[in-house]
């Protein structure tokens, strides 16, 4: 390895974790970095797990066990949300820096203590949205930034896609409140599977290239159709900083894939994205159309960025602050739309068998693509099983989740 090799600790390689352990191992550059060490206690959920022990790379079950014995300059924290504050802040007081997966974490409370670690440590903490990091947001960022399409003035997304049993049975916080030792998880479409599109909305209108919109007013309706804690269907309306709404529609209780789809409007301009085009598209009031790229290309730009600017090279997309916007939204949502509502039974329907059995909302799909493309909730489509959230107010110190600071 030459001398600038960025060392690395792979904190978690099962699950999202086996992405990066395919980049690394598929790297056309090895030079540019060394695995210092591999952290997870059940690492049999790598499915390069005899490739990476050929690589003689020791092994350890928990990350202070590394750092009694090795040092890193990048950690890629990969391990489940509830983990993700104190395997960062842990990283960051031995002076590492941090690729975090997302979600950031699980509640704001966690986002300024790890914002405080990093503070103090004097090193960065990436996010890992890769669309915050890809060419074809960037592009349009620098776009929205530089008033090319005028204000924004309406954000919708929607994403549709089913979940079966087998993914809420592969560990002990899917669709949890907590995990089975008590730690926030806040598990839900909104902060997992798909926490990127309602970030990416933020982070599209963010007054600086690494920074996002901040919400400050949310309502939200949260429901369930699985045997769950939390919801698997989330929709809601917020009020950013600068007075535009944002409108995201998310669910895992639906028969049919769609998404993500999304409209951005803005006073000179419309930007859409769906998969069936592939790419950012903007048609503007003079009739011109222009075309962006497509953000799901490239989705490890975030680990070469990080191993970039690890070497003091370049900067950083997405890091902390605008990673918040996503975690102050959800909890506010969690405030909002709680206690989650049970579907009607007579709604609930299943398909499929043991772990491959999909539980969804008879018609769910139809009412959140209809509430997608006439910017409401449910509530107010009339749904008889729909109930409205309250207003909750986010912005500002004084907003805690959860109120009593448990």
């Amino acid at each position: 390895m030459s001398s600038s090799a960025v060392s690395i600790v792979l904190v978690g390689v099962g699950g999202y974790g086996n992405a990066y352990v395919n980049a690394l191992l598929d790297a056309p550059d090895t030079a540019a970095f060394s695995i210092a060490g591999v952290v997870d206690p059940f690492p049999e959920g790598c499915r390069r797990l005899p490739e990476l022990r050929a690589l003689g790379n020791p092994f350890y079950a928990d990350l202070a066990s590394f750092y009694r014995e090795h040092t890193a300059d990048l950690a890629v924290v990969s391990s489940p949300i509830a983990w993700h504050c104190e395997h960062t802040c842990l990283a960051l007081d031995h002076g590492t820096h941090v690729l975090c997966e997302k979600p950031l974490c699980a509640t704001t409370g966690q986002a300024a203590t790890m914002r405080e670690a990093r503070d103090r440590a004097g090193r960065f903490v990436a996010v890992g949205y890769q669309w915050s990091f890809n060419e074809a947001t960037q592009r349009l960022k620098r776009d929205i930034l530089a008033g090319r399409l005028g204000r924004p003035r309406r954000l919708r997304t929607l994403v549709l896609w089913p979940r079966d049993a087998g993914y809420y049975a592969r560990n002990d916080w899917a669709g949890a409140l907590r995990d089975s030792q008590g730690r926030w998880v806040l598990d839900s479409p909104v902060n997992n599977a798909t926490a990127h599109y309602l970030h990416n909305m933020f982070y599209a209108i963010g007054p600086a290239p690494d920074r996002s919109a901040v919400p400050v007013r949310v309502q939200a309706e949260l429901y369930r159709a699985n045997p769950i804690t939390n919801y698997d269907t989330g929709a809601c309306r917020v009020v950013t900083d600068t007075e535009v709404e944002l409108l995201f529609y998310s669910s895992h209780a639906v028969d049919v894939q769609r998404g993500p789809e999304y409209v951005f409007e803005f006073e000179k301009a419309v930007v859409t994205y769906s998969p069936k085009d592939a790419a950012i598209m903007a048609r503007f009031a003079d009739g011109s159309v222009r075309q962006y790229g497509d953000p799901n290309r490239d989705g490890m730009k975030k680990l070469r960025d990080c191993l970039a600017a690890a070497r003091g090279e370049g900067t950083i997309a997405c890091g902390i602050e605008a990673a918040s916007s996503q975690t102050l939204c959800m909890n506010g949502m969690q405030l909002s739309g709680g206690p989650v509502s049970e579907f009607p039974p007579g709604m609930v329907c299943a398909r499929g068998r043991g772990g491959a059995r999909v539980t969804y909302g008879s018609g769910l799909a139809d009412v959140l693509s209809t509430c997608w493309e006439r910017g409401c909730l449910p509530s107010e489509l009339g749904v008889a099983w729909a109930k409205a959230g309250r207003e909750v107010h986010v912005a500002g110190p004084e907003f805690r989740f959860p109120p009593d600071g448990s």
